[in-house]
């Protein structure tokens, strides 16, 4: 049985010259999409440069080449303004892979992003579908392990009324996101996720302010936040939101969401929508709105926090070895004195 090859592929950033390679078969729209990674891996090796001035924004990009076709590619984003958790995409294949293996390749751009981009990066998160369990099988292998599960929810195809996107209950309104809301907001966004995951991903409610787009924003009953809209950071231009509500169901959101879903669904034209995947309550509206229920999506997460730990400990022992060393005899104690009579 013939060996899939391997040995001729080759992982390297992002540059001009793929693309020049890659401009006669690529579509148009596939290539401007690179187009802007390129751009954002020079931006990126700028923030990284200066850490302390310029917040983790831009992306960056690995391609897989065949000789020099590019054949696959994998995206990574930062997941906070830090720069200390990044989100990887799925590795995305960009031509015929002849034989070549698929998962041998996959298994090769991953690698080398957690590798590559391991200076300031102390945690990854990656999202992939429940049901794909190649993936799933390749990421613990790697090291991922799942953090959160996700329902995602296809929009309605039509008959949206364009009338209803304002018309909230009395003492309710829709507000855009900014810093006073995205605090206000924050611990409903924190309340979904375990201490792990909050370790992990290492967020600030600064980072709300970079998930902001078209649909997104909060529904607020006077100061009080019971629902937020924000985008999520590997969903691209059109690409997928999350809602999320406050752990206790309030009742003002039977009557709110309908208009609120609408809204979002005109505003944000999204590819989907992504909630908390035991929210009963919320997929009932959904359901009732004409949203239907998509796949499963998985968030795994791989942290270099526990790695980092050991070190500090063992230099702490060290410490106190070399303190508690100084108070320790060095020779043969000396007798000692007697009390009694001398005779």
């Amino acid at each position: 049985m013939t060996e899939p090859k391997t040995s001729s592929i080759r992982i390297e950033p992002l540059n001009p010259a793929h693309l020049a390679q890659w401009v006669q078969d690529a579509p148009i729209d596939q290539l401007s999409r690179f187009q802007g990674f390129l751009i954002g891996e020079w931006l990126s090796r700028v923030e990284q440069r200066f850490p302390d001035l310029l917040p983790s924004r831009s992306p960056r990009c690995l391609m897989a080449l065949a000789g020099d076709r590019p054949v696959a590619s994998v995206v990574a984003r930062p997941f906070n303004r830090r720069g200390s958790c990044w989100i990887l995409h799925l590795p995305e294949l960009l031509g015929p892979l002849d034989d070549y293996s698929h998962r041998t390749i996959q298994q090769s751009l991953l690698q080398q992003a957690l590798q590559s981009w391991t200076a300031q990066i102390c945690s990854w998160v990656i999202r992939c579908p429940a049901t794909d369990a190649d993936a799933i099988a390749l990421l613990r292998e790697l090291g991922f392990q799942p953090l959160r599960p996700y329902q995602c929810w296809c929009p309605p195809g039509a008959g949206v009324d364009p009338n209803g996107t304002d018309q909230l209950p009395g003492g309710l309104r829709w507000a855009a996101l900014n810093r006073r809301t995205a605090q206000l907001l924050w611990p409903i966004e924190q309340g979904g996720s375990h201490s792990h995951l909050r370790q992990i991903t290492d967020r600030h409610w600064l980072d709300l302010l970079d998930r902001n787009g078209p649909g997104c924003g909060v529904l607020m009953a006077g100061d009080a936040v019971l629902a937020g809209c924000i985008r999520l950071p590997d969903a691209g231009e059109a690409g997928f939101l999350e809602l999320m509500r406050d752990v206790a169901w309030d009742p003002r959101l039977d009557q709110a969401l309908p208009q609120v879903l609408n809204g979002i669904v005109q505003r944000g034209r999204p590819r989907g929508l992504l909630t908390a995947f035991d929210d009963a309550p919320l997929g009932r509206i959904l359901e009732a709105e004409g949203w239907t229920r998509g796949d499963e999506q998985l968030l795994l997460g791989r942290s270099m926090w526990r790695r980092q730990s050991p070190q500090r400990n063992l230099q702490l022992t060290r410490s106190l070895d070399q303190v508690l060393g100084r108070l320790r005899p060095q020779g043969t104690p000396l007798p000692t004195p007697s009390l009694g009579d001398r005779h």
